[in-house]
């Protein structure tokens, strides 16, 4: 990863460890797979990479909760874009990219309050949304979201297949789709063994 996307992670990760237990693990995650969809699919990495580090630092400045709640989700998003916001004008990035990713970061779960057009408008946000939701579906991601919705593993299965992701957000890229159809495959199998 390249030198700046490493120190807005520096910058980034304190809040991160006052937010949710699950944070470090989730970007961790979608920061590794961002650079391989930015690689094959020819995406634009000084958003897309920016936008994964950045996007949940809001819940480090929220009240502890389920993080499904609508409420929680607007308020994160709004703090996570102003903490965006200082961070990348702290290392000088891009005033033109620094816009975008805060707005990026301010909309970025609007998906959860029934508002899709925003991922039509924006490859770099709908892919990040794929990135996004497939962590639910990689072993430590759906752990760590079936616990919170108290939900056993078949279940968990049935919630993400029926999730409105498939039917309201396409998959932005072959790369994210096929990620996908992986992860929830690997979950599948976990069930036969």
């Amino acid at each position: 990863m390249k030198e700046e996307y490493e120190l807005i992670w520096k910058l980034a990760k304190p809040y991160y460890l006052k937010g949710r237990e699950m944070d470090v693990s989730h970007i961790d995650w979608m920061m590794q797979e961002a650079e391989i969809v930015c690689e094959k699919e020819g995406l634009n990495e000084e958003l897309l990479l920016p936008l994964v580090i950045l996007h949940d630092v809001g819940y480090a400045e929220v009240k502890k909760g389920n993080p499904f709640d609508h409420k929680l989700r607007v308020t994160h998003m709004k703090a996570g874009a102003q903490i965006a916001l200082r961070i990348l004008n702290r290392i000088e990035y891009s005033p033109e990219q620094t816009e975008r990713i805060a707005y990026f970061i301010s909309v970025h779960d609007n998906w959860a309050l029934g508002d899709y057009e925003v991922y039509k408008k924006s490859k770099i946000l709908a892919a990040f949304n794929d990135l996004d939701f497939i962590w639910l579906c990689v072993k430590e991601g759906f752990e760590a979201v079936r616990k919170i919705l108290g939900k056993n593993h078949s279940e968990m299965i049935e919630y993400l297949e029926a999730e409105g992701k498939l039917e309201t957000r396409n998959f932005a890229t072959k790369t994210t789709k096929e990620l996908f159809e992986n992860s929830l495959e690997d979950r599948k199998k976990e069930i036969k063994k």
